[in-house]
């Protein structure tokens, strides 16, 4: 990755990804390289103050105006709040915004004690360890009051509510998912009591330690997540190399260093004598907050779909290509956040499951006039509902589509025909739990069809599709905020045109080559 003036103009407005953040910390490494941007920040700095000086004399109405805007509530719908949103979804979560800050603040300090030659010792715990990346909806506390910082010092915290992306040194990246309970102990060990921490370790944070009650988990350069709940430690390694070492109960011989490697996961018991070998939890743990672009994404795009929700990790609300039609995620009580892994890297909207996800709404959804749809998605199952929603924007007598599991857990397409009448098919099979399914409704204006994991499952006549112009569209639950989804649902793609059976075949077959690549 370049790293030129424009890089660095978009970190300073906090635009860029984990990933990148992490590429643009080993960077500044380099001495020579932390002046070039404490330089081209001091820049940005000088000309932030010339504008706002303007504009400060020529719009004081207007900044009176968005100040009362941006202190107005979170809209609710039927007694949910729902995450706010921002159009285009162009602007960059606050806390990246506060990072870019802190980068700034920090080369400039460097800078200074480079020119200077001496600096003094801080004491420990004003040292900062770890760095604020980004974050979704978090909540994080220390000592038990609300940490508003961006660097995070030695103590003890506790991630109450949301997501949260950490830099250490090295450049070693980490993910936190609320619930968790997990102490700062220095700048390559954090003591993690509760919850769930994913780590993505280069070559440089060699020797980063996760210590759980039941074991420490070094890092020899790899990605691996770890899991504390009560009793049990579990750790995955997705790639590289892991050692575990299991802590000895009382009067009992030191076990020995357990080593793991890429595709292997191991359970430490503190009533068992010894670790047992378990399944890796692939979908389990959130470990990029990045939706990359794949070849899945380029396939719908080439297909000439009309609205693509990809369920990316952000705060801005359910985002949208185009960003017309984005929506809102309805949130409730629950505890883990209302996003999980995806059917590939980045996120998935999660509804129950544990989580405070409800849903999705969409208030300006495309329009759909052509006679003709397709609507396609990924889902995953925790447990059977009866009637939960997938997608749908239907209510009462308004509306052109759902797609939903019926009274007997069979996933279940159905229209409105441009006469008025509701037809419906049904799959053959009930859903598998705790497995992604690629599902695929279309409508020709002749035949409805229903398709699962690239394979047409079922079908019936029908007649054109009834115009759709400003139904509201919901995901995970309908407009009553009933019958919710229990699990996830990903990569919805809405077109208005029927797919071909080929097409939905190379759907399918760009989504197992992507699902191979990810896991």
């Amino acid at each position: 990755m370049l790293i030129n003036d424009e890089f660095t103009d978009r970190v300073l407005e906090g635009e860029v990804s984990g990933a990148e953040a992490l590429e643009f910390q080993s960077w500044l490494q380099a001495p020579a390289n932390l002046e070039r941007f404490a330089l081209r920040a001091e820049l940005h700095s000088d000309l932030r103050r010339s504008l706002r000086r303007r504009s400060i004399q020529s719009n004081a109405n207007v900044c009176e105006t968005v100040v009362e805007e941006a202190t107005s509530p979170e809209p609710c719908y039927d007694g949910l709040v729902t995450s706010s949103t921002t159009g285009g979804f162009s602007l960059a979560s606050p806390r990246m915004v506060i990072f870019a800050g802190v980068v700034v603040a920090t080369a400039c300090l460097v800078l200074a004690f480079l020119n200077v030659g001496n600096r003094r010792d801080l004491d420990s715990d004003q040292l900062q360890y770890a760095t604020i990346v980004s974050e979704v909806t978090s909540r994080l506390t220390k000592n038990g009051s609300i940490w508003k910082g961006v660097g995070l010092s030695a103590g003890k915290y506790r991630l109450e509510r949301g997501l949260l992306n950490l830099g250490l040194a090295g450049g070693v990246m980490v993910y936190v998912e609320a619930p968790t309970r997990f102490d700062i102990a220095s700048e390559k060990k954090i003591i993690l009591h509760s919850g769930r921490i994913s780590a993505n370790v280069p070559s440089d944070g060699t020797g980063f330690t996760i210590v759980t009650p039941e074991a420490d988990v070094i890092d020899f350069g790899t990605e691996f997540s770890v899991d504390v709940g009560v009793g049990t430690s579990e750790v995955h390694v997705f790639d590289g190399l892991v050692r575990v070492q299991p802590k000895s109960r009382q009067g009992a011989k030191r076990q020995a260093a357990i080593d793991l490697r890429t595709s292997q996961a191991v359970k430490i018991n503190d009533e068992a004598a010894e670790p047992v070998d378990i399944e890796l939890a692939t979908d389990r743990f959130i470990r990029t907050f990045d939706e990359s672009r794949r070849r899945y994404s380029r396939t719908v795009k080439s297909l000439a779909t009309v609205a693509f929700y990809r369920m990316a990790i952000r705060d801005q609300g359910l985002a949208c290509q185009p960003p017309q039609y984005s929506g809102v995620v309805l949130m409730g009580d629950g505890r883990r956040p209302p996003h999980a892994r995806g059917v590939f890297s980045g996120g998935s909207l999660r509804i129950q499951a544990d989580s405070i996800g409800r849903g999705g709404r969409v208030d300006t959804p495309p329009p759909l006039r052509s006679g003709q749809l397709t609507l396609a998605a990924f889902v995953y199952l925790d447990a059977t509902a009866k009637g939960a929603i997938v997608a749908t924007n239907i209510h009462n007598d308004s509306g052109n589509f759902s797609l939903a599991l019926n009274e007997q857990g069979y996933l279940q397409a159905t229209i409105r025909n441009s006469d008025g009448h509701v037809r419906s098919i049904v799959s053959d099979t009930t859903v598998t739990l705790q497995s992604w399914l690629h599902v695929v409704m279309t409508a020709d204006g002749e035949v409805l069809r229903l398709y699962e994991d690239g394979r047409q499952v079922a079908s019936i006549t029908c007649s054109s599709v009834a115009d759709s112009e400003t139904d509201v569209m919901w995901f995970g639950t309908d407009s009553g905020g009933q019958n919710l989804w229990d699990g996830r649902i990903d990569e919805v793609a809405l077109f208005d045109r029927e797919l071909s059976d080929a097409e939905v075949l190379d759907l399918y077959q760009a989504a197992l080559e992507e699902i191979g690549k990810s896991e």
